[in-house]
């Protein structure tokens, strides 16, 4: 898996909630949530990655053992 994005998301990070959840990371890359997948998990402005996973893109946030399918918004 290789990693797209990394670095550390902007505000307040609550988990994964639904389609019309868009993550932003301070290098200005925003990604929207592709899956109904609800894990809460809070944390302020983690670490997280976005990987390649065989053609499609997940989003892995530091201290959560959760994944979720991301496309990318800009």
């Amino acid at each position: 898996m290789a990693i797209v994005e990394e670095g550390q998301l902007k505000e307040s990070f609550r988990g994964f909630h639904n389609r019309d959840t868009v993550f932003e990371f301070y290098g200005g890359g925003k990604w929207r949530q592709n899956e109904y997948k609800y894990f809460y998990y809070y944390a302020y402005m983690p670490q997280a990655r976005v990987v390649d996973d065989q053609g499609g893109y997940r989003l892995e946030v530091d201290g959560m053992g959760e994944s979720v399918e991301v496309v990318r918004v800009r």
